[in-house]
């Protein structure tokens, strides 16, 4: 299983860079309660989570007493999901006094608005004891299931009919770098091949529908599903292992964009050639994606790049060119942007786009390095230890890597 944290504004300040280096793979934060409350650390949070390269999500805590309808448009006027984001999620843990059935009724409208909105099912959070004392209902049982239970033993007590769970709160005091004091903890109930269950069939379900035949709905992780699996990871660019992890998962819990291509048994053949749509759709701020799109740029000439930025723009002129790796960080799914895009692969010889795809959807099989050199430069603060360490690499980098890394630097 893998692990993340949910925090509010009751943690402040998050280092989001220190969250993932200590292996955390996903965060959940909050973002509204009630028709009117914002959380004040929500756009950092959101920020920095996507900046960090975590897998993220939001969280809506309701309160039965207030509005469905605006409750839900409060958190929709807030939130923008994008590309390889978890569902929403509804935190239900209080009645607020009022009528199980009408808790019930009104989640049900909050659901209701939000899944038509984002394309994305909803998750439910909630708590064993206090779902079984509104009468244990049965009929959320197909929103997927964050349940918080602190308890020793191996799982928690799933309750309302669900067959598994999906997140697992299982500490709300966990200790974690990037955070100050006691934070909650979840897993991730991932899947792969062997295993078997609810949550499997689920996977293989969502597989299906987007176009990956795992073999019989059966709930049982074998070759063809693992076969399935792996050619949904190719398709969306991350690690081709088979395993369902938060980020596989949230793609296929996303029906606002059109399934990939399934791709075909693996064939001798040279790699097909690549979308650059879908490339910016499912771009994850990888490392070997920012290599794969680095090294494309340099292959594009500048008067190529400036009609491209021209037309990303939209405008009539421009004076400068763009980076291919700011195209993916500020990738909208406007037309123009769409158009620009399409305008830019139907200018590229076929080999370049199979050299592409080809880096874009094969990682090298190598372990992380220790720290990346973009993100300590994003995050660095003019403190001593810092530049030390910068004076230490400039010593031992010679006088031409140093003019080479400028030429680099200032696109000259």
């Amino acid at each position: 299983m893998s692990r993340g944290i949910d925090v509010s504004d009751y943690q402040g300040s998050v280092n989001w860079t220190a969250v993932a280096n200590s292996g955390m793979e996903f965060g959940i934060v909050k973002a509204t309660e009630g028709a009117t409350f914002v959380a004040d650390t929500f756009q950092t949070n959101w920020t920095g989570m996507k900046g960090a390269g975590l897998v993220r999500g939001a969280y809506h805590f309701f309160r039965p007493r207030s509005d469905a309808l605006a409750q839900a448009d409060r958190f929709l006027d807030l939130v923008k999901l994008e590309p390889g984001d978890l569902p929403p999620v509804l935190d239900i843990e209080t009645d607020d006094g009022i009528a199980a059935d009408s808790v019930a009724a009104r989640m049900q409208t909050w659901l209701d608005r939000v899944e038509v909105a984002t394309g994305r099912r909803p998750i439910i959070y909630t708590y064993p004891y206090f779902w079984e004392r509104l009468g244990n209902w049965q009929q959320f049982a197909k929103y997927p299931l964050w349940i918080a239970h602190y308890t020793t033993d191996p799982a928690p007590r799933v309750p309302g009919g669900w067959s598994a769970w999906t997140f697992w709160q299982y500490t709300d005091s966990g200790s974690v770098n990037g955070v100050t004091g006691g934070v909650d903890i979840n897993w991730f109930n991932i899947v792969k091949e062997g295993s078997t269950g609810a949550m499997v069939a689920d996977v293989q379900s969502r597989l299906k529908q987007k176009g990956f035949d795992p073999g019989s709905i059966d709930g049982k992780f074998g070759p063809k599903t693992k076969t399935a699996a792996v050619a949904f990871q190719t398709a969306i660019g991350t690690l081709t292992d088979g395993t369902v992890t938060p980020r596989v998962w949230a793609y296929l819990a996303d029906n606002t964009t059109t399934a990939p291509t399934p791709t075909p048994t693996p064939t001798p053949t040279p790699t097909p050639a690549i979308s650059l749509v879908d490339v910016m759709k499912h771009y994850q701020g990888l490392p070997h994606q920012i290599d794969a799109l680095t090294e494309l740029q340099f292959q594009i000439s500048e008067a190529m790049l400036l009609e491209f930025a021209r037309r990303w723009r939209d405008r009539a002129t421009v004076d400068t060119s763009i980076r291919m790796v700011d195209v993916a960080r500020y990738y909208q799914n406007l037309a123009s942007q769409n158009q620009a895009l399409i305008w830019l692969q139907e200018q590229l010889a076929e080999t370049l786009l199979e050299e592409f795809a080809q880096q874009w959807r094969n990682p090298p099989d190598l372990e992380p390095p220790p720290i990346v050199l973009s993100k300590a430069a994003k995050y660095y603060e003019g403190l001593p230890h810092q530049d030390r360490a910068w004076d230490w690499l400039q010593r031992r980098l010679t006088r031409d890597e140093l003019a080479e890394f400028a030429r680099f630097w200032r696109n000259s």
